[in-house]
């Protein structure tokens, strides 16, 4: 399991006395300390997926700290208190159908998507029950459905941040009213959890309207260079791919494809490129010292932007100027 998602779920379970056990591919824990009551399930129906449900009562007023590693997008059935928790942390969660909750249930629906890397911190209450089931999937997961069915699962991921009709809104209380308390350990159930999530996916991808699919190639990679571009031209150092990638709510491995096959180099040499532009521009200025221009670049150094400069052209920057 990618660490991406281990990091959505391990350090709740420590902070929650919950020591998880496997069943094949379904963990479950039961907390067996005195920091809280309750239960924890999980399983990967595939290598960038996760179902998790849990249903826990602090025995203590508690700080529960949380984080993810990268973007993801989730769909969830949350009870009011774990609402309350995961709105008092930050996350910026969706309410699906107007609010409207389940009134038996005492739980409400909703979707979000995680934009990038950060820790989060909420307060846990003693006595109260935090109850949720969720589905998390990373971007590569949405590259996998894109890889076996071209075209058909682009662009879904970012709408997880989004408004739903009423057909996805159904599909999405059909799924997660398919994910059951406790785990699935009998035969098939880890199939069941499988399908579960696919028919959600199919749902969505054929409910969506055409507006929304992502752009093409070409656009996707219009937008990844006008983000080398701006910070470039802002005076820092070209954005790394991973950085591009969050931006663009999809996995680096995609965006490393998308931009060669639109234009022919990486995101690295075309970061590169631009920089060496923008140099010689600089360079023209010639009320503007080595220094100065080093720092105009992003370089931590004027020997750094040397040694960068050198090699790219074979000549210095002095040299280049002067000639």
């Amino acid at each position: 399991m990618p660490r991406e998602l281990v990091a959505l779920f391990e350090p709740q379970a420590e902070q929650l006395g919950i020591r998880l056990e496997q069943h094949g591919g379904i963990w479950t824990g039961t907390a067996m300390g005195s920091a809280a009551r309750g239960t924890m399930w999980l399983h990967a129906p595939s290598p960038y997926c996760l179902v998790l449900t849990h249903d826990v009562t602090p025995c203590n007023d508690m700080p529960l700290f949380e984080g993810s590693l990268g973007p993801y997008a989730c769909v969830c059935t949350l009870g009011e208190d774990a609402l309350a928790c995961s709105k008092d942390c930050g996350l910026a969660i969706r309410p699906i159908g107007h609010g409207r909750r389940d009134r038996r249930a005492q739980t409400e629906l909703a979707t979000f998507v995680e934009r990038k890397p950060r820790s989060l911190s909420s307060s846990l209450v003693a006595g109260h029950t935090y109850r949720s089931q969720s589905i998390i999937m990373l971007p590569e997961f949405f590259d996998e459905l894109d890889r076996r069915y071209p075209g058909e699962y682009r662009g879904l991921f970012p709408l997880f941040d989004g408004a739903w009709g009423a057909a996805a809104e159904r599909a999405i209380r059909r799924a997660l009213a398919g994910i059951p308390a406790r785990p699935p350990l009998h035969p098939g159930g880890e199939l069941g959890i499988l399908s579960t999530v696919i028919a959600l996916m199919a749902s969505l991808s054929a409910d969506r309207s055409p507006a929304a699919a992502e752009p093409e190639a070409e656009a996707l990679a219009s937008r990844a260079r006008e983000l080398v571009s701006e910070a470039i031209e802002a005076g820092a150092a070209p954005p790394s791919i991973d950085d591009v990638a969050r931006k663009l709510y999809i996995s680096r491995s995609r965006l490393c494809a998308t931009f060669k096959h639109a234009t022919g180099q990486s995101v690295g040499a075309y970061g590169r490129q631009l920089r060496l532009e923008r140099a010689c521009r600089l360079l023209e200025d010639e009320s503007l010292t080595i220094g100065e221009v080093a720092g105009l670049l992003g370089y931590p150094t004027p020997s750094a932007f040397c040694h960068a400069f050198s090699s790219a052209m074979g000549t210095s920057p002095q040299k280049w100027r002067d000639s």
